[in-house]
């Protein structure tokens, strides 16, 4: 049970408004932003919004909020404040985005029907569980959220049952023949899970924490089975006092293993792109190297920094790596066929600059669900770090599976940096700097 929460004041007063807006948008059917709006007396907000964001569907690597502002455009009061709902459900229960990020999509959605006082105070002070790389999925939560709330407006059939039986993928190719990824493990739909019946779903959005907490009870996870399994857990193991996301997933749980409990785990953000100082596609190679002899003295400290921060992460998520994923995806991925050589050295390959190559435009290769992720890993002892040329395009060329993580006195700090990678590559291919420069730098702001 993740009522446990609850009882917390603080949560409390978070999870109350959502109470608050599933009653004006769900129950009496008008925007949270002006309640004499009425959305659902007819189906046009529906047909809108599936021909403006689905049916005409923008596949380029631009920012979501910059195609859904284009999308949106000459639409009318009710379609905009039903997009605007639409997005505040999604943002309202990220722990680590900032309200005033989460108040300036709404403010881009409403346009000239935005009111400043009214949104602000719509917004909690906190969120409920961070999502991390899972923001970059917007367009699918958000579409996700969309086709729940069609389906819950018209039948008020169960809302956890209507949750469960949505098939994304499917609904979106009723729309649009455009190509669309299959999208099977959203942040929304664990999120919306545990919104609508906290008393049995976990404020939980990341599946491979879910099937991390059932293997390490039960040694076995079924991935159609995971909340009913964690339910029994708490039932008859765990109990229903504290959250077993911390035991198994969390801050704690993680990084005390790494450094006898002395690690730490916090947020970042990009502050701005302070100054931009094409490569081949990266190819891996598992012929193991050693630079030593070719670095210089000068540069000898800097890269120890960096292989410092890159085994501390290393020895924190070497724990979470489904090997059999990894190898998997590696062999198709590169086309390595000496596939029990991989399978061998798979710890060595978790590391890949320590092992094989230096200079490759990423640190480590970890999982994600079902996917491979590439993590690069950047040490700094002031507010700055620096990408090369040929990372932020290896960054741009995998957006759905790279990770930034900064090390910085012995913390380790998430940063979203996927629309900055997208801005700064732009730059990079319209040439609009001096390109005799190696790095870009970037100023950081770090949470406390």
């Amino acid at each position: 049970m993740s009522r446990y929460m609850l009882s917390d004041a603080v949560n409390l007063e978070v999870y109350n408004k959502f109470l608050e807006f599933k009653k004006v948008f769900f129950e009496d059917g008008v925007s949270i932003f002006n309640k004499n709006l009425k959305l659902f007396d007819n189906d046009e907000v529906f047909q809108e919004y599936e021909e403006r964001i689905i049916k005409n569907y923008d596949d380029s690597k631009r920012p979501s909020l910059v195609k859904y502002i284009e999308q949106l455009s000459a639409a009318n009061e009710k379609v905009r404040h039903f997009f605007a709902n639409l997005m505040w459900l999604y943002n309202y229960p990220i722990y680590d985005k900032k309200n005033e990020t989460k108040i300036k999509t709404i403010k881009n959605c409403l346009d000239i029907y935005y009111d400043e006082s009214i949104v602000k105070e719509s917004f909690p002070e906190y969120g409920i569980a961070s999502y991390g790389r899972l923001s970059q999925y917007l367009y699918f939560d958000v579409n996700f959220i969309y086709f729940f709330t069609k389906e819950y407006i018209r039948q008020k059939n169960n809302p956890n049952e209507i949750i469960n039986n949505i098939n994304l993928y499917q609904l979106m190719k009723k729309i649009s023949a455009q190509h669309f990824k299959e999208m099977t493990y959203l942040a929304s739909k664990h999120m919306l899970n545990y919104l609508f019946n906290p008393d049995y779903f976990e404020p939980i959005v990341n599946t491979s924490c879910k099937r991390k907490i059932v293997e390490t009870y039960y040694d076995a996870y079924n991935d159609q089975s995971l909340d009913d399994d964690i339910f029994k857990i708490r039932k008859e193991i765990f109990g229903f006092e504290n959250s077993i996301y911390g035991e198994i997933c969390g801050t704690h749980a993680i990084y005390k293993r790494a450094n006898g409990g002395q690690i730490t785990k916090k947020t970042a953000q990009i502050a701005e792109v302070e100054s931009i100082e094409l490569t081949t596609d990266f190819d891996l190679d598992l012929n193991q190297k050693t630079y030593e002899d070719d670095i210089l003295a000068d540069a000898k400290k800097k890269i120890e920094n960096g292989m410092q921060a890159e085994d501390l992460v290393y020895e924190i998520i070497k724990h979470d790596v489904d090997k059999k994923i990894l190898i998997n995806k590696i062999s198709q991925i590169y086309k390595i066929k000496a596939f029990d050589v991989l399978a061998e050295n798979i710890e060595k390959v978790i590391h890949y600059s320590k092992n094989y190559d230096r200079y490759a435009p990423f640190d480590l290769i970890s999982t994600h669900n079902d996917d491979i992720v590439y993590i690069e890993v950047k040490s700094t002892t002031g507010n700055t770090i620096y990408f090369s040329k040929a990372e932020i395009k290896f960054a741009y060329n995998h957006l759905d599976n790279y990770e930034v993580v900064i090390v910085k006195d012995n913390t380790i700090y998430d940063i979203d940096i996927y629309d900055t990678i997208i801005d700064v590559y732009r730059i990079m291919i319209n040439h609009e700097v001096n390109w005799s420069y190696e790095t870009i730098s970037f100023k950081i702001d770090f949470f406390k």
